[in-house]
């Protein structure tokens, strides 16, 4: 199903809501998260997280870098011979720390 032109809506956790992150930051980490309840990591596709946040692949890149550089996740990747790459990510226990006062 084509999902250009529909809105969709991303609730944002309140604890991602830290004074040094950006919007956007915020979602990823949240869209993470969610993602993650089942497994406790996400392995959903670039193209699956940048299409529900409707970013490009290279911002995407970009946002998981940063996040992972300023310790809010982890990622993990390994081959997996000729089907690819498998890849986890995970929050960070730290990450949950909110300094957003309202």
């Amino acid at each position: 199903m084509d999902m250009k032109g529909k809105t969709r809506f991303i609730n944002i956790n309140v604890s991602f809501m830290n004074k040094s992150l950006s919007v956007t930051e915020s979602a990823l980490l949240s869209l993470i998260k969610g993602l993650s309840k089942k497994k406790g990591y996400c392995f959903a596709s670039n193209k699956a997280i940048s299409d529900t946040l409707n970013i490009s692949d290279r911002t995407l890149y970009r946002l998981l870098n940063k996040l992972e550089a300023q310790g809010f996740l982890e990622r993990d990747t390994k081959s997996t011979g000729h089907y690819g790459k498998e890849r986890k990510i995970r929050i960070s226990p730290s990450a949950n720390m909110t300094d957003y006062s309202i």
